[in-house]
């Protein structure tokens, strides 16, 4: 009969795995996600077989739990974002309507009026509905609590044709078109979910039944471990940018504002490796990291600004593979009309892609001082680039009154909501987004 893994959203099971944990799936957990408790076995909520004569006896439940808001951000993160949802979406109904069509055609498989009639169900359900046709159709399930295991019989005379075509199998939520891979699908169901509403995958019966050995967070290094040939299998992001001080910067501001992402990301530390922080080192690292060939999913983060783009010029030869991505700061509605000092005195400016360090990045909280924002001062002139190169002054003012900003807000997270993240924001939704470009 076999052991089971369950995928739920609440309590509604919308998937299963038979005998091994899906590393897909549990690539959407992190072991911060692990909650282990005592339940009796009947207070399981299966999708296909029970244990009737346990159901008092008592078990360690294992399970992985987080928000759909936090899974879906993880999804995205992935790449399974709304769009390439409804693409796999697509392509999924329309492999189904070629193989429901060479059955209708075949004789010997329609082989009776009531064959036949499934059939061109079938073909009518996917041929006039769409995708939010079918998430509305989830919807009413979720809402109306539709069990898997319920009966035409008892659903309403007048009820949505997409609902009983989904619950025919009785094995969850399955026949969703999804293309074969269960987050694709579970990153469907989420468009009907509720941000707040919890994920679950239960892995229980597998460790129970000895498939698995050591703790549950042993059991996860193991799985997402021996997956390091697919990034989408949980293997993380490096992260490179010109300093140390982006790094802690980045890394302090993703571990406080998308705490349920930081699993997914690493920084390289300039300082931890000896490499000297800059546009051009930078230049260097990427072209060390296209020469050995690296795997890994890789975002060069350089500055906004004139120094950044001369630098990047020097990589026009260089044949940078996908798995690498080449990003600038981006540009800011603050940095539109920031003060500068010039030849004349303060001038007002657009600073995009001339001055737009870190520091910009950081808060109209942080850069607003007494006397208004903090200028920009001019170091110096690229003349290739026809352009001027600019720096914040008091750098070092700017980055400890943020580190008083990040202290404050991770000792009482509300302070997070009287803050200026607006930037950091637009920042690290960039980073979040870069290879679903």
């Amino acid at each position: 009969m076999g052991s089971y893994c369950e995928l739920y959203i609440n309590d509604y099971p919308i998937a299963t795995t038979k005998n091994e944990i899906d590393p897909f799936l549990l690539s959407l957990f992190q072991t911060s996600d692990l909650n282990v408790f005592k339940r009796k076995i009947g207070d399981r909520i299966q999708v296909l077989y029970g244990r009737e004569n346990e159901e008092d006896e008592e078990e360690n439940a294992i399970q992985y739990i987080n928000s759909a808001k936090n899974i879906r951000d993880r999804l995205n993160v992935m790449g399974f974002t709304l769009d390439s949802t409804k693409e796999r979406f697509e392509e999924s109904k329309e492999e189904s309507l070629v193989q429901l069509r060479e059955w209708l055609e075949n004789k010997t498989f329609n082989d009776s009026d009531r064959m036949n009639k499934t059939l061109t169900k079938e073909i009518q359900i996917l041929e006039n509905n769409s995708f939010d046709d079918f998430i509305e159709a989830v919807k009413e399930i979720f809402e109306h609590n539709y069990g898997y295991d319920v009966k035409k019989e008892d659903l309403p005379k007048k009820i949505n044709p997409i609902i009983p075509y989904l619950l025919d199998h009785g094995y969850g939520l399955d026949r969703f078109p999804y293309n074969y891979d269960q987050r694709t699908l579970l990153r469907a169901l989420l468009e009907a979910t509720e941000p707040d509403t919890l994920i679950t995958y239960d892995i229980t019966e597998l460790l129970e039944s000895g498939y698995y050995e050591g703790e549950p967070e042993e059991v996860y290094d193991e799985v997402i471990g021996n997956l390091t040939f697919d990034y989408e299998l949980g293997e993380k992001f490096l992260i490179l940018t010109e300093g140390t001080s982006d790094i802690n910067i980045l890394r302090d501001s993703l571990e406080l504002l998308y705490p349920h992402l930081t699993g997914y990301y690493s920084f390289m530390d300039f300082g931890a490796s000896n490499a000297s922080g800059s546009a051009s080192s930078l230049v260097a690292s990427i072209k060390s990291f296209v020469g050995a060939d690296i795997k890994n999913k890789v975002i060069a983060l350089f500055d906004n600004d004139t120094a950044a783009e001369s630098a990047i010029g020097g990589l026009s030869k260089t044949k940078i593979p996908p798995n690498i991505k080449i990003k600038q700061y981006p540009n800011i509605e603050i940095a539109k009309n920031y003060p500068t000092i010039g030849p004349t005195g303060i001038t007002n400016m657009d600073i995009n892609g001339l001055a737009g360090s870190i520091e910009m990045y950081l808060g109209s909280d942080i850069l607003r001082q007494k006397d208004g924002l903090m200028p920009i001062q001019w170091k110096g002139y690229d003349s290739k680039l026809k352009k001027y190169q600019g720096e914040i002054i008091d750098k070092t003012k700017i980055q400890k009154d943020f580190k008083k900003k990040i202290k404050d807000c991770k000792v009482d997270r509300n302070n997070i909501k009287d803050e200026d993240w607006r930037e950091m924001h637009e920042l690290l939704q960039m980073i979040f987004n870069t290879f679903n470009e």
